[in-house]
């Protein structure tokens, strides 16, 4: 009695899986970019996919490159920025 109670157990746990998207397939990626000179923090996307949001991050870190930035650390994450660009006010 006890197999037959967890095999509905977990048909209902595989079944709750399927039928709901998981939390990466519904919330966007987003390629973060700080850089050390000038200090600041850009997002680009959003991106269905990490996989497509890594296939693009080489174009924006050439970009700032090319800008003059320094100090480049790239992130791919699901946050959700407020603001595209931040960066720190010259004194």
């Amino acid at each position: 009695m006890v197999g037959v109670f967890l095999f509905f157990l977990f048909f209902t746990l595989l079944c709750l899986l399927i039928a709901f998207p998981t939390h990466e397939a519904t919330t966007p990626w987003w390629v973060k970019i700080v850089t050390q000179t000038p200090y600041c923090t850009y997002y680009f996307g959003p991106f269905d996919s990490v996989q497509e949001a890594k296939q693009t991050q080489s174009g924006y870190v050439e970009d700032l490159k090319q800008e003059g930035a320094k100090g480049i650390t790239i992130f791919i994450s699901q946050e959700q920025p407020a603001t595209l660009t931040i960066c720190e006010e010259e004194s």
